[in-house]
């Protein structure tokens, strides 16, 4: 899975072949990947068609060495979830998504959490205004009408 993914490099050449490079690849369930997080990555492929956002995301690794399949042969640990923020003018919506099979794009609002939950469990701090952080959407932010997700 990408961390990144080539599609919201779209306007940089350099910036999609270099989403390809290992550094932003890790291992990702396969319902998550095709999922929830792809739904992720359509709402800012979607919402950054209208207003610049900034886009922050990253992993939380856990101690399960049974879903450790690519520590032998490539070094990498799987990570057990996903995180994303996505912060545009007046708004920020956050998910941290489980690595895992159940994560389906059903299933997406499911993790959505507060911007401050997400700081607290990764230790990273966003700069939004104080009364964002407390807020936990009830849903996803909705793909709008007509959008171009390619």
């Amino acid at each position: 899975m990408h961390l990144v993914p080539a599609n919201h490099l779209d306007h940089l050449p350099l910036g999609i072949k270099q989403s390809n490079f290992m550094t932003n690849i890790l291992p990702q369930a396969a319902n998550m990947n095709r999922g929830a997080w792809l739904k992720t990555e359509e709402i800012t492929e979607c919402y950054r068609d209208i207003e610049p956002l900034e886009v922050i995301g990253g992993v939380i690794w856990g101690s399960n060495p049974d879903d450790d399949f690519f520590v032998r042969s490539h070094g990498v640990e799987t990570p057990d979830a996903f995180w994303k923020v996505i912060i545009a003018k007046d708004k920020a919506i956050g998910w941290i998504v489980p690595n895992s099979s159940e994560a389906t794009k059903k299933r997406l609002d499911l993790y959505l959490k507060s911007i401050q939950e997400i700081e607290e469990r990764t230790g990273e701090v966003f700069s939004v205004p104080e009364a964002w952080k407390k807020v936990k959407p009830s849903k996803s932010w909705k793909i709008p009408k007509g959008c171009d997700r390619s």
